[in-house]
Parts: structure tokens; sequence; C-alpha cells
């Protein structure tokens, strides 16, 4: 089965047509594999909700296949992305496929009219992925970013719904800021699961630092001022973002501010532990979740 990366017995259960269990797994995947992500979603109203599980499982799946670490030849992962991009293809041309969590994402894509270009877009940077471990710059960085985390702010933007054009523009750049998190969170597992640095070198070599400071988990004053100057960056990219919330449909608009809150205050978690990415992935508790959604609701973002 193509999604058997993420398969469950969500998708075989007895009764369940094809797209109520590709709803089902879809949802499971988004609950398992990003959780502050489904924390945020329980925000959305239903039908937005379900556009949602559909774009969060068009990333994750392929994510998953070039993040697996037990996939140590890249000519394997290469071959399964491959054989998972062409099923997605056929079912997009097809407008539906046997595979309950590829019909289920092409029937919400075309609902929502996602443009092939942009999903083509993500599968390039997943692709690069098993290519390209490192990154001379922060351009470099960025067109990686735009396939990788940048379109999927634009197909959140069409299910949710927008008052104009310029919210696309928003939209990618918080794109941008949680990928960014991502990265600060993770560049630990990055590199010793993946043998990626997603830092750009030349910023890595500002700070005397080095791939090898990331290989030996060097946490030293040169390491500090680094992560200092990256998590500035990305928090005035979300600055940047900010606006782009209020272009939103209202029906959608809270579930992103709540994303919002949530990704940035990994930042925090990351100063609290005193810029320590080495020691284990910061992430947010679950009582630290009902907190910033309450501020979010009152429309507080620092």
């Amino acid at each position: 089965m193509v999604s058997q990366p993420q398969k469950s017995p969500a998708t075989r259960v007895s009764g369940l047509g094809l797209y109520e269990s590709g709803l089902a797994e879809c949802r499971r995947i988004t609950k398992k594999y990003g959780t502050s992500f489904y924390f945020a979603t329980q925000f959305f109203p239903r039908e937005v909700r379900e556009g949602i599980y559909a774009i969060y499982s068009f990333a994750r799946i392929p994510d998953e296949i070039v993040d697996d670490p037990n996939l140590t030849d890249h000519d394997e992962a290469v071959a399964r992305l491959d054989e998972w991009a062409t099923a997605w293809r056929r079912a997009v041309q097809d407008g539906m496929s046997e595979d309950p969590v590829l019909n289920f994402i092409a029937v919400q894509f075309r609902k929502y009219s996602i443009p092939d270009d942009i999903c083509e877009a993500f599968l390039r940077s997943m692709f690069m992925d098993e290519s390209k471990f490192a990154y001379a710059n922060y351009g470099e960085l960025e067109e990686y970013m735009y396939g990788s985390a940048g379109v999927i702010g634009l197909m959140v933007t069409r299910v949710v719904g927008y008052s104009t054009e310029d919210a696309f523009e928003y939209a990618k750049k918080l794109g941008y800021a949680f990928q960014l998190t991502n990265f600060l969170r993770d560049i630990r597992e990055d590199y010793e699961d993946l043998g990626r640095v997603y830092m750009p070198q030349d910023e890595l070599a500002k700070f005397g630092l080095t791939n090898a400071d990331i290989a030996d988990q060097n946490r030293d004053e040169r390491f500090v001022d680094f992560m200092k100057f990256q998590i500035e960056r990305n928090r005035q990219i979300y600055r940047e973002a900010l606006p782009g919330i209020k272009l939103l449909h209202w029906r959608g608009r809270l579930a992103v501010r709540v994303s919002y809150v949530l990704y940035k205050a990994i930042l925090g978690e990351i100063e609290r532990a005193n810029y320590n990415v080495f020691a284990g992935r910061v992430r947010t508790n679950r009582q630290q979740k009902i907190y910033l959604s309450i501020k979010a609701l009152a429309g507080v973002y620092e």
C-alpha cells in the first residue's frame, strides 16, 4: 500500500467507506506526529479541520520516508519517495485512488483547488533531502524552505479562506518561521539520525563553528551566541508574518493564532534550556499549550 509508512488499522476498519477511512487515517497521522499542530487544529471548524488533516498527511508521509533513520541507503529512500509521488500524481489525475489516504487527500485538494505546482514544489524539497545535506547560506536554505514549508502555508490559506491575495505572502513567511523553529529544536536529531545540517554554513563560520561542533555537541559560548542570532531572526520572521492572520477567514483565524503562539513558544523553551538543544527535544507541555491558547484567544502573541 502506498501509504505504508503510516499504515494503521484505521484504514481497515470494517464498515468504513473509502473516504471515511482515509479521513480517520489522516487524523491519526496528524495526531501522532504533530502534537502541537493537532492541538491547534481542534480550533478549526470540522470542515476546515478535514482539509488541514489532508495537508498535514500529504506533507508527513513523504517526510517520514526521507527522515526514516533506518533507510541509510539514499537510493532506496528516493525509490520509495518516487513511488509515493507517482501514486499521488495518479490520484490527482484520476480524481481518486483505491488507497484511502491518497483518495482523501486528492478529494480535499480538489475541493480547495490546491494548485499542482505547489504540490510539486513540496516534493522537490523532499527529494532534495536525499541529495543535499548542508546549505551554504540562508538564501539556499530559503529555497528549500519554500517547498518544505512555504507552500504548506499557501495550502492552509486556501483551505481556511482569505480576504485578499496578500494573505499568501504572509502565509509563506509563517511557514518559514515554523520551519526554522523546527530546525533549531532538531539540530542534534537532524545531524545524528539523518546526517543533515540545516544551519547555514556561512553563519556557522561567522561564529567560529563548523559541522564538527554540531557532531561533537559543543554548546560553548560560540554556540550560544549563534543560537541567539538564529532565534532573533526567527522571531523577526514571526513578527513579519503576524499581520497575515487578520487576512484569513474568521473560521480559521483562531486556530492559526494558536499555531503561531505554540510554535513561537518553542523558542522560549530553547532559551530556558540555556540553548542546550543537544540534551533532548524541547517542547511545550499540555498545560502550556492551554495557557498559550487562551492568550491567542485574547489576541496576545508575545
